[in-house]
């Protein structure tokens, strides 16, 4: 979206239906799981509005009910196929609970990726991993003990020496903003994709060199190397 949306708040239902951008199937690309078959669920709307963000969360005008978007799920899912990842937009926006709970009942392994600043009561449950990509400042406080891995998004340049870790916000171009740290998460860094094949080298260089030099794990957005969405 490049910045373009609009910030949406959180908007709470019961659940029963949601604001889906698209059901697919696919390789999870990045963070803890990449390689793994999965099918990616792309929830509507967003609560930041990150400049360099690569993602279309709001053209479309698909508001399946639960049982709608269970059953697209199944429709795009290979039956061995046991991961589906929950992403945005910011997911974390509406009332997944339902959806979860759903997922977790038939033996699904279930992902979310959240830029963390929202909260929601999900199901404590091994099946449901939290992928944390920070995007500011300051984190939900409730969402620090629920996180399972963070994931940086890295710029070479806007990293601050000490750690390795983003110093400049995602919302305003080249202004500082220290964003939130990992507190005991495994962390993945990623190189931004700036579609601009020099400052893509520097940026993957400079993840390389962080993860080498702090002990980070290095991810990068795999799906876009293989020809897949």
């Amino acid at each position: 979206m490049k910045g373009q949306n609009p910030t949406r708040q959180q908007d709470l239902n019961d659940g029963s239906s949601l604001w889906v951008q698209e059901v697919f199937y696919t390789l999870q690309g990045e963070g803890p799981f990449a390689g793994y078959p999965s099918v990616f669920v792309r929830l509507g709307g967003c609560n930041l509005r990150c400049f360099w963000c690569d993602t279309d969360f709001e053209s479309s005008t698909w508001r399946p009910t639960l049982d709608e978007l269970l059953q697209r799920i199944d429709q795009v899912r290979p039956e061995f196929c046991d991961l589906i990842v929950l992403t945005g937009g910011e997911p974390f926006r509406q009332n997944l609970v339902p959806l979860v709970e759903s997922l977790i009942a038939s033996g699904r392994q279930v992902q979310l990726e959240t830029n963390g600043t929202l909260w929601l009561e999900l199901p404590e449950d091994s099946a449901v991993t939290v992928v944390c990509s920070p995007k500011t400042p300051r984190l939900h406080p409730r969402m620090l003990d629920r996180i399972d891995a963070m994931k940086y998004v890295i710029k070479a340049g806007e990293q601050n020496p000490e750690d390795g870790l983003p110093m400049f916000s995602s919302q305003v171009p080249q202004t500082k903003a220290l964003i939130c740290r990992p507190s005991g998460h495994p962390v993945y860094l990623m190189p931004m994709d700036e579609d601009d094949p020099q400052a893509n080298a520097a940026n993957l260089q400079a993840c390389v060199e962080a993860c080498m030099k702090f002990g980070y794990r290095l991810t990068v957005q795999g799906h876009k190397l293989w020809g897949v969405r």
